[in-house]
Formats: C-alpha cells, sequence, structure tokens
C-alpha cells in the first residue's frame, strides 16, 4: 500500500483493489475504446459535484470504462481517487480498514472518516465497481449515512445492493445512470457501423439490438471479419450466435431464480404488463416483486406506444427461446391459455383471444369473443387487432362461428373487397332470417350496424330514405346504448355529408363524438374527429377542421400508429386544407404516399373524390396533364372494381376542369358527352356532382370564350350554394362570376363577386382556387385591378390580392400588385420626399417617376400622392424596407 503523498498541497492518487492490497491496482483495461462519450463523462462529472453516483447497467454498457476515463482525470481536477474492484468474499469491516489504510488514517479511531476530512483541503473520490459481488452492502449504507461532505462516491454494478437513497434523493445529492443513459444513441451506432451497414439495416439492427453497447461492437467485430448472406442477415435480425452466447454467459447465468421465471414466462407474449408477467412467473403481485422486474430493464423494455405496457428486447427474446428448448407442446400450450385468461381478467380481450389462438384453444377465443360482445368488441379496438384475430383463427373455425364471419366481412370491407364483404353479410343476414342462427337482439343490432357500415362503402342507401331510417332508429334506440347511438349518428354523419348538408353533419358528428368520448372507445372517436374535420373544411372553416384534426392524430399517433389506413383517411381532409391554402407539394407528398393506401383498403366515395382531387391537380401543376390523367385513370378503375358509380362521375368532372386548365378544351367538350342534363338536378347522384359539373361547363365556355354562356350557367348557381351554404363551392362560382362581369364590362358586378369570394378565402388562407384558373383569368383580374383602382375594391379583396399573386415562398408585402419600380416609388413617396429626391434616390429622370406614379395612381384608383400612401398602406401593400430585386412584376 502507497503511503498517502502531498505535492503542492494536492492529494496524488491512490487505487485500492480489496483482493490484492499489496499492489496498487488501476481500473480494469478495456480494449474496445470505440467512440469518445464525451457528454457522458460530462454526465457522470457533473453528478459526481452532487456527492453520490449510482450506475446499474447490464454487463456490456461500458460502466466501469465510463468510471475509469473520469477516475483517471482526478489528480488533473485536484482529487484524491481510490478505486475498489469488490469480490464477493469482501467483507465491510475488511474494506474499511483498507480505506483508512489508503488515506492514512487509524479505522480504530471512532468517525475516523470525518475527522479525516477535516484535516483535508481538496476532495476524496470513491469508486466503487461491480457492486453486485457485494453480498455484505454493511460498508455502502455506512458511507452513504455518515457522508462527509468532502467525499464523493461512484457506485457501479450490473445489480446495486438496496441502500437508504431516498434521503439522498430529496436532497438532491443522488444522480443515478441507468442502461437507458449508458445505451449507445442512434448517431452512435451510425459511427460505429455505418460504413458497414446500410441505413435501413442500421434502423433495423437499432431495433433489435436497442442500443446495448456490447452487442453493437460484437456486430462490429462481426463485419469486420466479413460477415455475409445469413450470418449478416443474422446479425442485424438480432439472431447470431455471437449474441446469443454473450447474453447467456454475461447475463442469463447472473439471473437469480425469480428473474429467471419472469424472463421465461413473458418469452413469446408480445406485449404484458408488470402485473400480468409476475401472475404469469407465479409470482405475488407485491412491492419486491415488481421492483425485481423493473430492474430487469433493458431486457425487459417499455412499449412506447401503450402507457403502463412492457415487452421483451428482440434480442433478448431471440436467446431466450434456448433456454425454452425442453418445453414440452402442453406447457408452452398452458402458458399461452394462462396469457389469454389473465388478458381477458384485466379486459384485455383482444390479446386473449389471440393467445387462446396460439395456444390452438379456439373454442376459448369464440367464447372469450361472444362474451365480449363479439364483433363490436373489435370495431371499439381498431381494425389491426380485428386483423389480428382473423388471421390468427383458421378459417375453418371463422366459417363455422356467425361473430367471426361478420367480424371477417367488416375485415373484408376495410381492405376494399367489398363485393366480397357484402356476399359475406348477406349469408349471415339470409342465415339469421330462416333461423340458422338465433336472432337475438344484441346480434340483429351488430348485423344491422355492420349492414349500414357496408352500405357506407358501397355509396348506397345514403339518400334521403336512408337519412329517414336513420333517423327513426336513433329516436327509437335507448339513450343509455351509446354505442349503438354512437353509430347511428356516424353513419347519419357521413349521408348529411354526401347530400351537402354541412351543418346537419356537423351538429351529428358533435353528438356521436360525446357518445363514443362516452363509451370512452378511441378508434371511433378518431373517425368521428376525422369526420368534423372535412365536414368543417367542406363548409370553410378550415381553422376549426385543423383543430379537429389535431385531436385526431393526437389519438393514431398514440395509439393507432400502426394502422395506416386509419392515417391515410385522416390525412385526406389535412392534404385538402393545405391544397387550398397553397402548400401544394405538401399536399400532394401527402396524397401521393396515401392514396395508394386507401386504394387497397379502406375509403368511401366523398373521401376518395377529395383526395384524387388533391392529387390530381397538384400532379397537373407539376407534371402536366398526362400525369394528372393517369391519377384519374387509377380512380376510374378503383370506382370499377368497387362498383361506385358516382365516385366515376365525379372524377368524369374532375377530368373536365384538369382538361379546361390545361386549354385541352375539346377533349373537355368530348367528356361531357356522356353526362347527364345540366338542367335537371335529379339526374345526378347528389348536389355536389350536379354543382361541380355546371362549374367546370361555366369554365369551359369562359375560357372558349363565350362569358354570356357562363353567366347563364353560374347566377343561378351561385344562389343555390348561397342558400345551401356551400362557401367552399361559392368562392370558385364567384371567381368565375367576376371574369364573366369583367369580360361583358361590368366592373361594378365583377368587383362585387370578387369581393365576396375574398371575404371567404382570405379569413382561412385560401389562395389556390384563384391560382388554379390560370393565366387568362389572372390577366383579367389585372384588367379589372387597372380599370377600377384599389381603392374601389377595399381593404379585404386588396390583401386577398396579394396574397394570391405571388406563390408562397416569394410573398412580400405588396403581394406582386406592382411592380418593383413602383414599389420602390411608392416607398419613397411614404417617406414624403418629393418628384426630384425620388429620382435622384433611384437614379433615374423624373419624367420616368412621373410616368410610374400614373400608373400606381391607377392601380391605386387615387389622384393624390397621400392618399395612395393610404390606400397602399391599408391594403397591406406598402413595404417598411422594400429589397431590391424582390418585387413582382405580374401586376
Amino acid at each position: 500500500m502507497q503511503p498517502t503523498e502531498h505535492v503542492s498541497g494536492i492529494i496524488t492518487t491512490n487505487t485500492v483493489n480489496t483482493k490484492h492490497s499489496d499492489s496498487p491496482p488501476v481500473p480494469p483495461r478495456n480494449a474496445l475504446k470505440l467512440l469518445a462519450r464525451t457528454e457522458l463523462e460530462s454526465r457522470l462529472a457533473s453528478g459526481l459535484e452532487g456527492q453520490v453516483v449510482l450506475i446499474q447497467a447490464p454487463a456490456g454498457y461500458g460502466k466501469t470504462e465510463l468510471m475509469a476515463r473520469l477516475f483517471h482525470t482526478s489528480e488533473r481536477r485536484g482529487r484524491q481517487a481510490l478505486w475498489f474492484s469488490l469480490a464477493s468474499e469482501d467483507r465491510a469491516e475488511a474494506v474499511e480498514r483498507r480505506i483508512a489504510a489508503s488515506l492514512g488514517a487509524d479505522a480504530a479511531e471512532p468517525d475516523w472518516l470525518d475527522a479525516f476530512c477535516r484535516t483535508q483541503n481538496g476532495l476524496i473520490e470513491f469508486y466503487f465497481d461491480d457492486a453486485e459481488r457485494m453480498r455484505d452492502p454493511s460498508l455502502l449504507s455506512w458511507l452513504l449515512d455518515r457522508l462527509p461532505d468532502r467525499v464523493r462516491i461512484v457506485i457501479a454494478g450490473r445489480r446495486v445492493p438496496d441502500l437508504p437513497l431516498s434521503r439522498l434523493r430529496m436532497r438532491g445529492l443522488l444522480a443515478e445512470l441507468t442502461a437507458r443513459h449508458l445505451q449507445f444513441s442512434r448517431g452512435e451506432i451510425r459511427q460505429l457501423l455505418g460504413a458497414w451497414l446500410t441505413q435501413d439495416e442500421l434502423e433495423r439492427l437499432r431495433e433489435t439490438l436497442g442500443g446495448w453497447p456490447a452487442l453493437n461492437r460484437l456486430a462490429l467485430i462481426e463485419l469486420e471479419q466479413g460477415a455475409k448472406g445469413l450470418e449478416r442477415t443474422a446479425l442485424i435480425e438480432g439472431q447470431s450466435r455471437v449474441y446469443r452466447e454473450f447474453l447467456h454467459e454475461e447475463i442469463f447465468r447472473y439471473l437469480d431464480d425469480m428473474e429467471l421465471s419472469v424472463l421465461k414466462a413473458v418469452e413469446g407474449i408480445d406485449e404484458f404488463t408488470l402485473k400480468i408477467a409476475s401472475a404469469l412467473a407465479g409470482l405475488p403481485y407485491d412491492y419486491g416483486t415488481l421492483r425485481k422486474i423493473e430492474r430487469l430493464s433493458p431486457l425487459i423494455e417499455t412499449e412506447e406506444q401503450n402507457a403502463g405496457w412492457f415487452r421483451l428486447s428482440p434480442v433478448v427474446a431471440s436467446a431466450l427461446e434456448t433456454l425454452h428448448a425442453g418445453e414440452s407442446n402442453e406447457a408452452r400450450k398452458e402458458r399461452h391459455i394462462h396469457a389469454a385468461r389473465l388478458f381477458a381478467e384485466n379486459g384485455n380481450l383482444a390479446k386473449s383471444v389471440l393467445h387462446a389462438s396460439i395456444a390452438g384453444e379456439y373454442d376459448l377465443a369464440v367464447r372469450i369473443i361472444e362474451q365480449a360482445g363479439g364483433v363490436e368488441l373489435f370495431l371499439r379496438a381498431g381494425y389491426t387487432v380485428l386483423r389480428g384475430i382473423i388471421r390468427a383463427v383458421p378459417h375453418a373455425v371463422v366459417l363455422k362461428t356467425p361473430s367471426l364471419r361478420l367480424c371477417r366481412a367488416v375485415m373484408l370491407a376495410k381492405t376494399g373487397q367489398i363485393r366480397e364483404a357484402r356476399a359475406v353479410l348477406d349469408a349471415l343476414l339470409e342465415d339469421t332470417r330462416t333461423g340458422q342462427i338465433p336472432a337475438s337482439e344484441q346480434w340483429v343490432g351488430m348485423l344491422r350496424h355492420i349492414d349500414s357500415l357496408s352500405e357506407v362503402y358501397e355509396d348506397r342507401a345514403m339518400d334521403l330514405a336512408g337519412i329517414t331510417w336513420l333517423r327513426e332508429e336513433a329516436d327509437g334506440e335507448r339513450k343509455e346504448n351509446t354505442w349503438r347511438l354512437g353509430w347511428i349518428y356516424n353513419h347519419l354523419t357521413i349521408c348529411y355529408t354526401r347530400m351537402g348538408e354541412l351543418d346537419e353533419a356537423s351538429a351529428t358528428a358533435e353528438r356521436g363524438l360525446a357518445l363514443y368520448q362516452e363509451e370512452r372507445s378511441t378508434y371511433p372517436q378518431a373517425f368521428m374527429l376525422i369526420h368534423l374535420g372535412f365536414v368543417n373544411m367542406l363548409a370553410n372553416n378550415l381553422q376549426t377542421a385543423l383543430g379537429y384534426l389535431d385531436e385526431a392524430f393526437k389519438i393514431i399517433h398514440a395509439q393507432y400508429w400502426n394502422d395506416a389506413n386509419l392515417l391515410a383517411i385522416a390525412n385526406v381532409p389535412l392534404a385538402g386544407i393545405r391544397y387550398r391554402q397553397g402548400r401544394v407539394k405538401e399536399a400532394g407528398a401527402l396524397m401521393q404516399r396515401d392514396v395508394p393506401i386507401m386504394e387497397n383498403g379502406e375509403g368511401w366515395v366523398d373521401f376518395y373524390v377529395e383526395a384524387y382531387a388533391v392529387l390530381a391537380r397538384t400532379r397537373l401543376a407539376d407534371s402536366g396533364l398526362f400525369a394528372a390523367q393517369e391519377v384519374l385513370e387509377s380512380g376510374a378503375q378503383l370506382a370499377h372494381s368497387r362498383d361506385l358509380p358516382r365516385l366515376r362521375q365525379s372524377l368524369s368532372v374532375l377530368r373536365v376542369e384538369l382538361q379546361t386548365f390545361a386549354g385541352a378544351f375539346e377533349a373537355a367538350e368530348m367528356t361531357t358527352q356522356n353526362w347527364p342534363s345540366l338542367g335537371n338536378a335529379a339526374d345526378w347522384p347528389t348536389h355536389r356532382e350536379w354543382w361541380d359539373a355546371t362549374l367546370a361547363i361555366s369554365r369551359l365556355r369562359l375560357r372558349q370564350g363565350a362569358p354570356s354562356e357562363a353567366f347563364a350557367l353560374l347566377e343561378p348557381l351561385a344562389e343555390a350554394v348561397r342558400k345551401a351554404g356551400r362557401a367552399e363551392h361559392l368562392i370558385r362560382i364567384d371567381l368565375l362570376l367576376a371574369e364573366a362581369h369583367a369580360h361583358a364590362g361590368d366592373d361594378d358586378a365583377a368587383v362585387a363577386a370578387l369581393s365576396e369570394a375574398a371575404a371567404l378565402a382570405l379569413p382561412s388562407g385560401q389562395i389556390q382556387h384563384y391560382r388554379d384558373e390560370g393565366r387568362a383569368f389572372a390577366e383579367t383580374m389585372r384588367k379589372l385591378v387597372r380599370r377600377v383602382g384599389l381603392s374601389r375594391l377595399g381593404t379585404t379583396t386588396s390583401q386577398y390580392l396579394a396574397a394570391v399573386v405571388v406563390p408562397e415562398a416569394r410573398r412580400i408585402p405588396n403581394g406582386g400588385l406592382l411592380s418593383r419600380r413602383e414599389a420602390e416609388v411608392l416607398s419613397l413617396l411614404a417617406e414624403g420626399l418629393p418628384n426630384k429626391a425620388i429620382a435622384r434616390r433611384l437614379n433615374v429622370g423624373e419624367p420616368t417617376v412621373k410616368f410610374h406614379l400614373k400608373n400606381l395612381f391607377a392601380k391605386l384608383g387615387v389622384s393624390r400622392r397621400s392618399l395612395a400612401v393610404s390606400v397602399a398602406r391599408q391594403s397591406g401593400l406598402l413595404a417598411q424596407d422594400p429589397p431590391s430585386g424582390a418585387y413582382s412584376a405580374s401586376m
């Protein structure tokens, strides 16, 4: 043992090994110092300043390496450091005597450590490694109880003995580092393995290994040695021999019987609570058991998307399979039956059915389904649960079980197999009618529910007669039947939306949402919020719509993050809003991803129409008419395969719109030849298709140079949509009316129509309808502004024009209504400069300034300089500091 040595008042570093006190030990050498982890080292140093640091993690998390790096800096930091690698034979008294001898103190003296510390100027750091080996934790308890101010302690181990820590936590003296802090980050994994693996392989490896440093290092060694083919795949999937050997040699062999029993019990169980884990392992559900299970982290991981639930680490689950090598099929079956019953007792019936199916106990699975309310259970739980059940249960069992047949009909409908779903449902209806299936009230109610749901997908029985029937059902239903009332209001919402009765649709959706909230059924809540977002979008209430959609996305991301179809449906109104607000690329990207998902899954006509419209319009802007028509062809194929004539008609109307935008007038005329007559609304599926078609033909006539024909169609159409409260349609009608009136020379009527469109569009930032109308329309509006002046348009209309003319990325205060030079002249005019001074500032002649002022006054509709500045300010056209070259010359 080296004596303590003082040099210039600084205590030099000593180390103590409890097993070999005759030689000065150092921390164990680590040959794999692959990454600089300065942030983690700083975290440890900062924690040490508090006084005590507890590091607890399994083998292979770099505990010793991390401590050693700080230990080796102690002399530079002016501190004395003592290192202890603990062993199972160590006793507290012996270690205490060695600490005292190392410090040059007498352990026989009472309170010797306090007395020694009072004689020192610097701090003393104790590093205790392998704390789990120490069978007698009283030494550590003694240190923590006394804890002199000049002492700093780091305790590390795979498992730390029970110590009195609460007092230290409350005083802010304790810092704790766990596997979560020590694991490699995504960036560190990329730094370590990025040269060997693709980005997708890195992500998959991170999912299977987590950030376990030792396992990632083993992967690096194997890759450096040339692992290829199946060996490489095994490394990425967490099934490599090197992982298994490490886990068995360094982890499993050090677990006690209780810990090992828990891991064996949950092997093959995808998700579990601590209560279920303890029950599966046959352990009491008490504080000691829960604490021990929690300390198995990171062998078990928290389920990020489901609070209070856990799962086995994928790589640990793979290695654990070998521990069950001797388990009989009967024993494995019993484990899953036990799990099924536990899940049922805890109310998680979907998981209960899955584990009963895994065990081959299909009778048990069916009983659980029937007792839980049949298909309604899975409608509450969501589509992914429903799909998992149907896939887990053999088809022959499904066909023998009425409720599973009904579940299958729902699954077929939600995967786009509408005709197959109808065939299954009709067979169930017939079997119920003939008495082959008992016609209980609950069963008949479920059949009606799913029949109505299928009619939504089939786009039928959703007319006035269907609405009347649903209203009568709602009026006759008992108020305590909140679930059944909820789905009636759900379907009524879709019917009202289809018929264009948006106020009724919104009110009904609110009632349905309230009922589902009372039911605490989050899956249908998400749908009702999506409906409310969609209806409010159509009603021109974009901010309200975004609020509902935000609530829907919170539910989806928290609980149904793996339901791609539900997310795609929610993105339809979001994309519609983004498109209307001019965020075209964002809207197109959403629908580019989500339309194919909906084509192979769930959707109904109104949502399909909106999705295809957004995608086709963005394609037209990006790639031209041919690319846009490819989108429409895809939609037509869907309409044919699902027998949706209304979708086919809507896509035909959309085709005429796009052809007109692209200048393909003859093609547009040909498209309209097979349409019903515009003179009779009853010939069209709903008012919406009739209105859209009338609007499309009006636009075509305007572009063909027949404004009077367009006006004859637009004027009565505007009155009809005003009466129906369809502001979404009225904006587009008003824009075309403004163009028609302007062509006819009726500037007052043109200004009135443009002003109404601006008042409806500006509050929610709807600028894309204006832009979609193209150059000919924009030029007509420019000429109108030049003739009447901005002063006659009013503030709202001026601001609307300022918003729509310049693309989002180039938007500036004057909105592109002024040329660059006119904007500069206006800015200097606002400073009060005379013409001569403006000419000098702009380095142009005074006649040139007068020329620009004349144009400026004409556009603003004024005759005096002070009025020009006033109108420009009110219209939002006056830049405070106009940057050179920033203005558009588009007006």
